[in-house]
């Protein structure tokens, strides 16, 4: 398995279990979507 593959496997595990029911609310999963997004497209 190349490190791409693994990579990917393990983002769409991690995708999984934070998107599981029950863990966070839905608004607080978006708030910390939307800061992640921003601080890794800001340049600086």
């Amino acid at each position: 398995m190349s490190l791409a593959e693994l990579t990917q496997e393990k983002h769409d595990e991690f995708f999984k279990l934070t998107h599981t029911a029950g863990v966070m609310d839905q608004k607080t999963k978006q708030l910390i979507h939307t800061a992640v997004v921003l601080a890794l497209r800001c340049e600086p």
